[in-house]
């Protein structure tokens, strides 16, 4: 037989708070994440290694699916940085020799600027 009057469970008073207020959570919530960025740091040179990684391999999927096979689409790869090695190392050579002729432009200004 079920009781007809139960006894009321205490209500918490509102201005009486147990424990740690929300601002105190939050501030260790902070304090946490800081610790944490701290102890895991990430290096950018890591990350620019692994997207590069994660290009070349959709590229080789992408080249795969075009060519109807992983061997046509390497072929195909292949042949593309083949072309670039060959133009890259004249384009850096003569990029190189116009950086050389202005560095030696401005040293002549210069040079002839100050009163000696």
């Amino acid at each position: 037989m079920k009781p007809l009057f139960r006894k009321r469970e205490a209500q918490p008073r509102k201005d009486h708070v147990k424990g740690p207020t929300e601002a105190d959570l939050a501030a260790a919530y902070q304090r946490g994440r800081k610790d944490e960025r701290a102890r895991h740091r990430r290096s950018p040179l890591i990350a620019v290694a692994v997207v590069a990684v994660a290009l070349v391999g959709g590229a080789s999927l992408v080249l795969a699916a075009r060519e109807g096979s992983f061997r046509e689409g390497g072929a195909v790869m292949d042949a593309g940085v083949g072309v670039a090695a060959r133009e890259t190392v004249p384009t850096l050579k003569r990029g190189a020799v116009k950086a050389g002729q202005e560095l030696r432009k401005v040293q002549d200004n210069l040079s002839s600027d100050t009163p000696g």
